[in-house]
């Protein structure tokens, strides 16, 4: 995989190869010559192929670039990077990241539990159906943490989904002034949106709110220069702001979550949480017009209610397994509007318990990374990762995003931050922990005493 020349002989192939396509379709001319060219940047750069790939979940130009529509370009280049991926592995005599970490063992786990919550009542449609429908995150993740190979590498992909991040916030903006986005996307009832995954401005919010805690860390870097530090402010306006314009009320209260969690970290424990409340009452106060209307007596607030009566009715149905994957819209008319509710319903005990270990795991890695690096890049993306995973999990409880894509880029991102750490400070982590399994366990009873007792309110 050492020599490079051969990269210009098959680009001047492909082109030979359009410019006859030429002749029959522009169109396929055109798809011909991009995917010869990606696939074989791809091929010798599998690195720059999954940039390709994450550029393109965020801002999806195969969804509103005429040429690009109706093709399966991202399953495509998944399979082409998993077979470049294991082609490299094998050359280069380097293990993949399967199950020599915690939450490559728990996704995995995750994954297989998906179709099994549907073979469990022989379902086999829904099974090989759910199997395809989660498959996409799970290869992300897989990517993810296999083809990043190096902290520099990392350090790039960061610094790539922040500024995907900043793009779609200032498209957002776009959107709200204009009325209409790059893609000719239109507002839903006065709350901005993007495309595909991201077409609900819960979504929009949710992703926004993901990378929001990394321009709030460089913001307060006084390491950083006066003029750096002055954009970083910039970029954290433009995506609060976005965030604003979302009107997404869970992810709204993620980020007063974050901003508490911020300030209990840089001027302690009581005075964040002092300082944090009082900040939040005024923030509620002048915070997205949806947040005016949370009450126990508003409609969409009695709704959320009884969706997780009925996921509690359906937990003590199907304890185990659950419902299925997807299964609770054919129980309630409406959503879980809870990502707890939705998966121990859809996917029973044992389903919550390994989505919360990915969360839990990744979560303590983080601090434990923190406390080792005291300072520096490492440092400062662990506690980047902490506020996300927060702010991420306090919105996912008002939010059914047990599936969400960010989160699982959140959390392959927190098992290269480990894995990378423990290389450069030589220091061991055990794969399954006592503490953590115990941990995560009460974490999920608490959670779903928490749950009952707000039914019962």
């Amino acid at each position: 995989m050492k020599n490079r020349s051969v990269i210009p002989v098959l680009a001047s192939v492909f082109a030979a190869f359009a410019i006859t396509l030429l002749l029959v379709s522009a169109k396929a001319a055109l798809v011909v010559f991009a995917g010869g060219i990606v696939g074989t940047i791809v091929f010798f750069y599998p690195y720059q192929g999954l940039l390709i790939y994450l550029t393109m979940t965020y801002l999806r130009p195969q969804e509103f670039i005429p040429a690009l529509n109706e093709q399966p370009l991202m399953l495509a280049l998944a399979f082409v990077l998993l077979g470049t991926l294991i082609l490299h592995t094998a050359i280069e005599k380097r293990p993949m990241k399967v199950v020599n970490t915690r939450q490559s063992i728990f996704m995995l786990i995750f994954f297989l539990l998906i179709p099994l919550s549907h073979l469990q009542r022989f379902y086999l449609t829904g099974a090989q159906e759910s199997f395809s429908d989660f498959l996409p995150v799970f290869l992300l993740f897989f990517m993810i943490i296999n083809l990043i190979v190096d902290p520099k590498q990392l350090k790039q992909t960061f610094y790539l989904l922040f500024f995907m991040t900043l793009a779609l916030s200032l498209n957002g903006i776009l959107q709200y002034v204009r009325g209409y986005d790059i893609a000719g996307q239109t507002m839903y009832e006065g709350r901005i949106r993007w495309i595909g995954i991201f077409s609900d401005p819960n979504d929009l919010g949710l992703t926004i709110l993901a990378f929001t805690p990394f321009a709030m860390l460089k913001s307060l870097d006084k390491k950083v220069g006066i003029l750096k530090r002055a954009l970083w402010v910039l970029s954290l306006i433009i995506l609060i702001y976005a965030l604003y314009l979302t009107n997404s009320r869970g992810t709204f209260l993620g980020l007063l979550a974050v901003s508490t969690m911020l300030l209990c970290k840089k001027i302690g424990l009581l005075r964040g949480l002092f300082i944090g409340a009082v900040f939040s009452t005024v923030a509620l106060a002048l915070g997205p017009s949806r947040m005016a209307d949370m009450s126990i007596d508003e409609a969409s607030a009695s709704g959320r209610i009884d969706a997780w009566a009925t996921g509690l009715n359906l937990l003590l149905w199907r304890p185990v397994l659950g419902v299925g994957y997807h299964g609770f819209t054919e129980h309630h008319h409406l959503t879980a509007h809870n990502s707890v509710v939705l998966c121990m319903s859809e996917l029973g005990l044992a389903g919550l318990y390994v989505w919360l270990l990915l969360i839990v795991s990744s979560f303590r890695e983080m601090i434990l990374v923190q406390k080792i690096a005291i300072e520096g890049e490492y440092a400062e993306y662990a506690e980047v990762m902490q506020l996300s995973l927060t702010g991420f999990f306090v919105s996912a409880f008002f939010l059914s995003r047990t599936y969400n894509e960010v989160l699982f880029i959140l959390i392959a991102l927190s098992t290269l931050i480990s894995v990378f750490s423990r290389k450069r400070f030589d220091y061991k982590i055990h794969l399954l922990d006592r503490s953590l399994l115990i941990s995560t366990f009460v974490f999920m009873i608490l959670l779903i005493v928490v749950i009952k007792i707000l039914v019962m309110i």
